[in-house]
């Protein structure tokens, strides 16, 4: 990094926008929201681009949020459309009411779902509830990357199941490689630089 522009240049990876991808945020916007997250794609065509942020745990259980799913685990915060919807994304391929994102990752939940994961009755089964979604109007989220506030990355069960919320970006960062290792030096806010 010889020069300021080479350290600010974002280069595109060779991934394409689908269902099943991260988007990874860059480092170099300070968004209130979307700083340093990673954003697992449910949902996407022409008319529709939904997402989960994978690595925004909030402080309450899943329990405390809606008491109707008796789970203690974190809630993470999906992002900042329709606050009040759970969702879930799990490893439980044979669930009837979920849509197959990738090997090993599922979105979506009916009753039988939950009560497997309440009563704990697979122990192999991954699983993290999210209340909100991130979502984008036709065109806006391709606006976005062209304007290099987002990179395309490949989402793996490892980096969504297994990953601490806290190290989720720095390693969907560290997994496009050395091109974009330099993101990790840069500070969390610039205003604080």
């Amino acid at each position: 990094m010889d020069t300021v522009e080479n350290f600010l240049e974002v280069k595109p990876t060779e991934f394409s926008l689908t269902a099943g991808r991260i988007l990874i945020s860059v480092p170099f916007y300070n968004d209130p929201f979307f700083n340093r997250t990673v954003v697992l794609l449910t949902d996407y065509d022409k008319q529709s681009c939904a997402g989960l942020v994978l690595n925004k745990a909030s402080r309450l259980s899943v329990r405390k949020v809606v008491s109707e799913i008796k789970v203690d685990d974190k809630l993470y915060i999906g992002g900042p459309v329709m606050p009040d919807g759970i969702f879930c994304i799990h490893n439980f391929e044979n669930s009837k009411a979920a849509s197959k994102l990738l090997p090993g990752i599922y979105v979506g939940s009916d009753e039988v779902l939950i009560s497997l994961i309440e009563h704990q009755a697979i122990p192999s089964m991954k699983y993290r509830f999210f209340v909100g979604y991130s979502g984008w109007s036709p065109g806006q989220l391709e606006g976005e990357l062209a304007n290099k506030m987002w990179v395309i990355g490949a989402a793996t069960p490892e980096l969504v199941f297994d990953t601490p919320s806290n190290k989720v970006w720095e390693t969907a960062v560290r997994n496009l490689g050395n091109d974009y290792l330099h993101w990790l030096k840069t500070p969390r806010n610039f205003a604080h630089n």
